[in-house]
């Protein structure tokens, strides 16, 4: 466990610092696609998620990471999508 908050720290701090200073939203990611017909926030974003699965792959590789498969609990999904639906909702997303 220490491994891995040692590990997801210094990389959280430096992907979260990279991401505030580039003004880098998911929701202007892709409605700028229907409103200005600009693609360069979405292919960040699909550049983003690549690097993190490789990156967590090679983790696992390396045996610095294990992964555990928590259980699904559908009542727990059914909530947080409501309260976070309802989040956005008030927030005019």
């Amino acid at each position: 466990m220490l491994k891995t908050v040692l590990l997801g720290f210094p990389v959280g701090l430096a992907f979260g610092y990279a991401l505030q200073r580039g003004r880098f939203c998911m929701n202007t990611a892709f409605r700028d696609i229907f409103l200005i017909r600009d693609q360069t926030l979405l292919r960040a974003y699909v550049l983003a998620v690549l690097i993190q699965m490789v990156g967590v792959h090679l983790l696992v590789q390396q045996g610095w990471l294990s992964p555990a498969i928590a259980p699904f609990w559908w009542q727990a999904a059914l909530a947080g999508g409501f309260v976070f639906g309802w989040g956005m909702a008030l927030s005019g997303g």
